[in-house]
């Protein structure tokens, strides 16, 4: 691979203009100031349901989703966090898990179809059952926590029996980077599904995929202990490419998405020790 390297300072910068409320934990966690950001956690995770999950669109009183429940505690887990919310994340594992159906599927609950939810959230639809199958695994096989076997290997039993060697998952193709580093992680290189996933992988056009697919592809690496996976460091690799001159990375869903794309690749720098 060649020498690559990042305007980490501009992208700093970027990100601390652009800001918002809702990401301030993230900042903090990237300049170190963790006991300020364990404070900024704290408050936040006030909303956190009784039932463990996290508020759609974290709109409190709201019902808990596998989306928001995922997306608040990832990058906690990204950045090596997990001290400082091991309760709170201890019960977000429970409820994803109370979600897991007789098949081994996951997906949303039924109530989501009454609010804004997106094509990848809607029940009910074997696709989004691959897709947020695929999802929970990957950030269950990050948490580390004790007795989470059982539901990976159901997720993974789940996923297995949707498999097809020409083309892959019958999903979209998010499920594919979500589940396959699972399938390494867990079932090893030798296992066929593991060794025909990267093959697709590696077909992939990565160069016409947008920042935003490319950031998640490595994080679902990182969430699989593989960031040091060849796909990931091509992904890498690529990323180097992207960088606009204000420091900035795009998101396919436009630039009001930019912040949360920089975001989202500076924790990756980070947890790689590239920042």
């Amino acid at each position: 691979m060649n020498e690559i390297s990042f305007d980490i300072q501009k992208a700093m910068n970027y990100v601390v203009e652009k800001s918002k409320e809702v990401d301030k934990y993230k900042l903090l966690l990237l300049l170190n100031e963790l006991e300020d950001a364990k404070l900024e956690i704290k408050d936040f995770l006030l909303i956190q349901n009784e039932d463990g999950g996290i508020p759609h669109r974290f709109e409190k009183d709201s019902i808990s989703t596998i989306s928001s429940t995922i997306l608040f505690f990832k990058d906690i887990l990204l950045l090596n966090q997990v001290s400082l919310v091991s309760i709170e994340l201890g019960r977000a594992v429970e409820y994803l898990i109370s979600l897991q159906k007789l098949d081994g599927c996951f997906e949303e609950p039924s109530e989501i179809g009454k609010l804004d939810c997106t094509v990848w959230e809607a029940p009910g639809f074997e696709s989004t059952q691959i897709y947020c199958t695929s999802v929970v695994i990957n950030f269950l096989c990050s948490t580390k926590i004790p007795n989470i076997e059982e539901a990976l290997e159901r997720g993974i039993s789940f996923l297995s029996k949707k498999w097809d060697d020409e083309k892959g998952f019958r999903s979209y193709p998010q499920s594919l980077w979500n589940a396959i580093p699972v399938f390494i992680n867990i079932k090893g290189y030798d296992d066929s599904i593991s060794r025909r996933g990267v093959e697709i992988l590696e077909t992939l056009e990565l160069r016409n995929y947008p920042s935003s697919s490319l950031v998640s592809m490595i994080e679902c690496f990182i969430h699989a202990d593989l960031e040091n996976h060849n796909f990931a460091n091509k992904i890498l690799e690529i990323l180097s490419t992207r960088q606009l001159l204000d420091g900035r990375w795009t998101s396919e869903d436009g630039e009001n998405f930019d912040l949360a794309t920089t975001l989202a690749m500076l924790i990756v720098l980070k947890r790689l020790d590239k920042l």
